[in-house]
């Protein structure tokens, strides 16, 4: 398993590496939708694996998701 590394920044809720507060997971999740009144909705989104890697969603640096639930933050994951 990677090294686990935090940089500090204003918000524990950002990437630490570039601000962003939005996240993406590994191409393992697929959203079915429904065309209405001229529009997809998305019903739901399934998996095709039991687990999943997530990223940053601007810099798209890994982020490790057991350590940031532990500590209540964003924590991104490094090679070690």
């Amino acid at each position: 398993m990677g090294e686990k590394i935090l940089i500090m920044n204003e918000g524990k809720n950002q990437c630490p590496k570039c601000g962003s507060a939005q996240f993406i997971t590994d191409p393992n999740q697929y959203d079915v939708l429904e065309f209405n009144n001229g529009v997809f909705d998305i019903i739901r989104s399934e998996s095709t694996a039991d687990e999943f890697k997530i990223f940053c969603g601007e810099c798209f640096t890994e982020i490790d998701q057991d350590t940031s639930v532990d500590e209540n933050q964003i924590i991104l994951k490094t090679d070690g």
